[in-house]
């Protein structure tokens, strides 16, 4: 089949499932298809299609851009959808030749398929290793929230927000939304995948950072979301959270940490204890303004506890702005330090804290050297300039060893 096509259409991008590849004027009946929907269109930004004649004029003046693809699963080759990379000159989101602007859609029948995330990573990888992009930009208008969760998937870090945006195929204004990838973040994304958070096979140390609180400033949840105070009856939801992020491998160990560390004390929670939550009120994160449980509350260090964010909602960039909300309520309570105890397994979580502006507290950096060398080599932080790559770069080629029998 991939021979057939690239005999009939040209050079083709290939996925597991998918093809993309060029538009021609035999696309014209399944583009209208899909494009008639009232659904699909409209939300992007452009009207339904009227008619086959209207969608064989869209892929001769719309869909002929240079890197311009149809969508199309790999069993009949037909188009289902759409996904460009908009280049310089045909885009206002930049003026660089070395960056370039997301845009897609997906016929109907076919929402909920992970389809549409395939083909984006497909085109991120497009855009990097063989165009040489330098940043990828991505937009949708405001109430188009598949599209916003795709970009979320895939890796975007939300920019900004612009009101009154001409919609000119629409005839009317919108607010709009602009997400970026950049090729380092890309290229970082890819080469750590073999490696997950609350990951077993990498060996364990334990870790303490720490950040002075004078100069916290709070980052704003993307839109959607925001933040609750613990109640009576969030225990459940909270021990819920921590398991989806594998804090706890049952719910018997989770009750076992809130009995350690909460019992007695729900109370103080409602001021230092955070949730994040969605528009349908689903709690989703959680973050805890504490203090040190066996040598007591001194007023001066607080501690950053069970930060969790529950696997339905990871990559949503929540992490950042909860930690820094906690934060600040810390502040608030008086606090002049924030002390965070983690581990190396949980790798991802302390490259987060680390850019955040906490540091390895130094007694912890000399007693735990290796466990820093081992967070050097798996994230490369500039914080951690002081420390070794070689000691996880033997071990992480016999992880992969392993993994391979």
């Amino acid at each position: 089949m991939a021979l057939v096509w690239r005999i009939i259409m040209g050079t083709f991008i290939e996925t597991e499932r998918l093809l993309l590849r060029r538009w021609n004027e035999n696309d014209a009946e399944n583009l209208y298809k899909y494009a008639c929907d009232p659904d699909v269109g409209p939300i992007a930004g452009w009207p339904a299609h009227q008619s086959i004649d209207e969608s064989r004029d869209v892929i001769r003046n719309v869909l002929n851009g240079k890197e311009a693809y149809a969508i199309c699963l790999k069993e009949d080759g037909r188009a289902i959808g759409a996904i460009e990379l908009k280049l310089n000159g045909h885009t206002d989101l930049t003026d660089r030749d070395d960056e370039c602007e997301m845009g897609f859609w997906l016929g109907k029948p076919f929402w909920g398929q992970g389809i549409m995330p395939e083909a984006v990573k497909e085109m991120l990888r497009h855009a990097f290793e063989d165009l040489e992009m330098s940043k990828v930009w991505i937009g949708y208008y405001e109430g188009n929230t598949r599209s916003k969760r795709v970009q979320e998937k895939c890796g975007f870090r939300y920019q900004y927000r612009s009101e009154n945006v001409d919609v000119p195929l629409m005839h009317e204004k919108r607010t709009g939304h602009v997400s970026l990838m950049t090729r380092m973040e890309w290229t970082t994304a890819r080469s750590l995948e073999h490696f997950g958070n609350n990951d077993r096979r990498i060996p364990y140390y334990k870790l303490m950072l720490e950040q002075n609180l004078d100069d916290i400033k709070e980052m704003d949840l993307p839109p959607e979301y925001h933040y609750e105070n613990y109640k009576p009856g969030d225990r459940e939801v909270w021990i819920t959270i921590e398991r989806s992020a594998k804090e706890f491998a049952g719910r018997e160990e989770g009750e076992a940490a809130w009995l350690k560390y909460f019992a007695g004390h729900e109370k103080e929670l409602e001021s230092r204890m955070f949730f994040v939550a969605d528009s349908f009120g689903r709690k989703l994160a959680t973050a805890s303004a504490y203090y040190d449980i066996y040598t007591g509350d001194d007023g001066e260090t607080g501690w950053l506890h069970w930060v969790a964010v529950h696997s339905d909602a990871q990559g949503l960039g929540l992490s950042k702005p909860l930690i820094t909300h906690v934060l600040a309520c810390m502040k608030k309570l008086g606090y002049k330090k924030a002390v965070i105890p983690t581990q190396t397994n949980t790798w991802l979580a302390c490259k987060l804290y680390l850019d955040l502006g906490f540091v390895p507290m130094k007694e912890n950096a000399e007693q735990n050297r290796a466990g820093w060398n081992i967070i050097k080599t798996l994230t490369n932080h500039p914080a951690l300039g002081g420390f070794d790559l070689e000691y996880l770069d033997q071990y992480l080629q016999t992880i992969t060893d392993e993994g391979e029998d």
